[in-house]
């Protein structure tokens, strides 16, 4: 939750710390109802109720993540950050670099979440930790789009 006395820095650090244990309804009131969220290679959302909608698709995939900032660059309302982004897929530890900027409005808001990170790396470790993005096999399997969506979450966590 917002509060007004954040700088903008303390927004981006609560919006990563909400992460170890998220819950969409929270994650979700950091974002203003006309926010945009350019996921990297995974496409843009626009609007609220497609940024919750991605969010919920990423947790059910993956629960939650930690959050490492390595670097962090406030100006104004703009937010810039280098991050590790950790979770766990299928039982096997996956991280991520993701470098993301965050623009927020006089309330403290999100209105623009910008990322990038290397898709194909994190597919890579999910491959390598078992786990197929092929929606027929059995077992540690997780659909495709299940797994997309969780590469989004590790851009975003330590």
């Amino acid at each position: 939750m917002i509060q007004m006395s954040d700088s903008p820095e303390g927004v981006v650090r609560r919006f990563f710390a909400a992460w170890a244990d998220p819950q969409p309804e929270e994650l979700g009131s950091f974002f203003r109802a006309d926010a945009v969220w350019v996921d990297g290679p995974q496409g843009v959302r626009r609007g609220l109720d497609a940024i919750k909608s991605e969010l919920a698709s990423q947790l059910d995939a993956v629960g939650g993540a930690q959050v490492e900032v390595r670097l962090l660059l406030s100006e104004g309302s703009t937010v810039m950050v280098e991050q590790i982004s950790k979770s766990v897929i299928g039982g096997n530890p996956v991280s991520a670099v993701a470098m993301a900027v965050f623009e927020l409005d006089t309330q403290g808001l999100i209105k623009q979440w910008r990322e990038a990170y290397d898709l194909k790396s994190m597919l890579d470790q999910i491959e390598a930790a078992g786990v197929r993005p092929d929606p027929a096999t059995q077992g540690t399997t997780l659909p495709a789009k299940a797994i997309a969506n969780a590469l989004s979450l590790f851009r975003v966590a330590s």
